[in-house]
């Protein structure tokens, strides 16, 4: 059957209409007529999959990577459509949470499109006697497509994987399972961190690619090894970190660390943030899910104290380290989780709160307290806008939404990246 594609929803499904009922699918274009194959029929909406592009839209490109469906599906088109199909995704998802047609959404699209990733993870699968980089296919648990080169990081990257899979092939080392580079924009230098199922090739692993330091920029290498239900991180040889150079600071990263994907979109969200928070260098801010310190140690320049909140050991002690590295003394680590600290730190009246969640957003909790005693500011960036939409639906009751910008921190892929400032509601004059 065909369906013409009306538009493109979070997190990327294809949504047409057949005799009035919504069939969502996975590949197609707004305007583009497709044919596909139901696998799935509700009372309410279909499920299917696309088999056919039949009229094409004049918005569709060639896709670069051969594997694009698996990591990047956004490939097959104009970049122009893509950012804007995600600033009308993010308009659509507030408005219908908080009721109202959200204005003024800016967009700030990538200044690189190829190349730009700073990490990269891919899974062994061996056949034949073979090893292969491989990502899972779209749904799929136990099936796979090939990885041979990768255009969202750079070339230096892809002649560091060439090299990798040369050695486990060559050697060769059965028991490398997957591996993970993270490189450095500021100093082109990587980290390799490796899955194996066990330590018993670690010495010949870390013989063969201790070569590939001087040709390829290795700074390290980590390998992660099973023992019994946990999994321990254990150095190779080099650094166990590199660091990276953003918004005039040093960050360390270690191989499990996060840290942005894109750098110089996030350069964009430092400026935005130092502007939305409005420091005068005296107020108090609260960073309640501060990792190794990206956005606090940011503010902490602009602003008397900082209070960090952050329950990960290992983000802890990289958090400590980029403090020290950067020489910032005004900035509180609090170890432990917001809800543990948030009590504490809104006594102090915090001018604003920064909210860097996971993909669950923020804790109920943690959203009610911030509703009953509220902060000047809350500078809430989300990498989910079906979460971010629920927690600023909650936070409506005491806060204004005074400005939303989207960032294309991955261009050519789903997902998105928003910043919601919102500000403090006067309270409400009664008049006796």
């Amino acid at each position: 059957m065909q369906i013409r594609i009306e538009k493109i929803v979070y997190p990327g499904r294809r949504l047409g209409l057949l005799e009035g009922k919504v069939v969502f699918t996975d590949r197609g274009l707004p305007g583009e007529t497709v044919e596909v194959e139901v696998f799935k029929d509700r009372p309410s909406y279909a499920e299917a999959k696309t088999v056919r592009i039949v009229e094409p839209s004049p918005d569709r490109v060639e896709p670069r990577c051969g594997h694009y469906l698996a990591c990047s599906p956004y490939q097959d088109m104009d970049y122009g459509l893509e950012t804007g199909i995600k600033r009308a995704q993010v308009a659509e998802i507030l408005g219908r949470a908080l009721q109202r047609t959200v204005p003024d959404i800016v967009m700030t699209p990538s200044p690189e499109v190829w190349g730009y990733r700073n990490k990269i993870g891919l899974r062994v699968l061996r056949q034949d006697g073979q090893a292969r980089f491989v990502y899972h296919e779209p749904g799929e648990r136990a099936s796979f497509v090939p990885v041979d080169r990768c255009h969202l990081v750079p070339d230096r990257v892809n002649g560091l994987l060439a090299s990798l899979l040369g050695t486990i092939n060559e050697l060769p080392l059965e028991t490398v399972e997957g591996v993970e580079i993270r490189t450095s924009r500021s100093s082109g230098e990587s980290l390799l961190s490796c899955d194996l199922t066990s330590g018993a090739e670690r010495e010949a692993a870390a013989g063969a690619w201790r070569g590939l330091r001087k040709e390829h920029g290795l700074a390290g290498a980590v390998a992660s090894i099973p023992e019994g239900k946990r999994t321990r991180d254990e150095r190779l040889f080099g650094r166990d970190y590199i660091e990276e150079r953003a918004g005039g600071l040093v960050f360390r990263i270690g191989a499990r660390s996060f840290f942005q994907t894109n750098v110089a979109v996030l350069e964009r969200v430092f400026e935005d943030l130092a502007a939305a928070a409005g420091l005068g260098g005296e107020e108090i801010v609260a960073d309640l899910y501060c990792g190794l310190g990206t956005f606090g140690l940011f503010l902490a320049r602009r602003s008397r104290e900082v209070f960090g909140v952050e329950p990960d050991p290992a983000n802890v002690a990289f958090l400590k380290k980029n403090l020290e590295i950067n020489g910032i003394g005004n900035f509180a680590v609090c170890e432990g989780t917001a809800e543990e600290w948030l009590e504490e730190i809104l006594e102090r009246a915090p001018a604003v709160v920064v909210l860097d969640p996971p993909r669950r957003g923020v804790d109920p909790e943690i959203v009610r307290r911030l509703v009953d005693d509220p902060a000047g500011r809350v500078l809430y960036l989300s990498c989910n806008p079906t979460t971010l939409a629920r927690d600023l639906k909650g936070l409506a009751e005491s806060y204004d939404l005074a400005a939303v910008r989207v960032y294309d921190f991955f261009p050519h892929t789903p997902h998105i990246e928003t910043l919601a400032v919102l500000e403090r509601r006067p309270p409400a004059i009664t008049v006796v």
